[in-house]
């Protein structure tokens, strides 16, 4: 062991077998496909779709000596993201892509509860002390994973019609 040698440790609690497990992986399970069609223009699938991305970005003559790639991310997105703005990009989400104020036979304002329930239950403890997570959503949650996607699919929508608009290339 050396003093000069930091170590940068990001703890991650298993929520697998937690009370609202199950309310996590239906909500999931409801809203991720919606979030794969709304945001598959700007999904890097795999690295051979970007690279095709790239092969007719180059054949369309976009591709310049000054064209600069950009890459950014977001430190512990899942459990940095605003919870209420989350929330709030969530409902926008839903009523975009509802059909009479409903996803399938739920209403939006039933998934928003399950939605909070999910937030509002991420407990966890450590050396016989109970914790509450109060910010963003846990790392292990199936729902918090769409939940962060829709947040960001929101919070990108300006860079993106700036990208589309000027025949440049974004995703992620």
């Amino acid at each position: 062991y050396s003093s000069s040698i930091i170590v940068i440790l990001r703890p991650i609690v298993a929520g697998i077998h937690a009370p609202v497990s199950l309310i996590s992986k239906f909500l999931n399970n409801l809203l991720a496909p919606i979030y794969l069609k709304a945001a598959h223009e700007t999904t890097f699938t795999n690295s051979i779709y970007l690279i095709r991305r790239l092969e007719n970005y180059e054949r369309n003559g976009f591709l310049k000596p000054t064209t600069k790639f950009i890459t950014m991310d977001v430190e512990n997105m899942y459990t940095m993201i605003p919870r209420q703005g989350a929330l709030d990009a969530l409902m926008r989400f839903l009523e975009k892509h509802s059909k009479y104020h409903k996803i399938g036979p739920f209403n939006i304002n039933c998934i928003m509860k399950m939605a909070r329930l999910i937030l509002d239950n991420n407990y966890f403890a450590y050396k016989n002390k109970y914790y509450r997570q109060v910010r963003g959503g846990a790392m292990g949650s199936a729902f918090t994973q769409v939940l962060a996607n829709i947040y960001m699919l929101e919070w990108e929508e300006d860079l993106i019609y700036h990208q589309t608009s000027h025949y440049e290339i974004y995703g992620r």
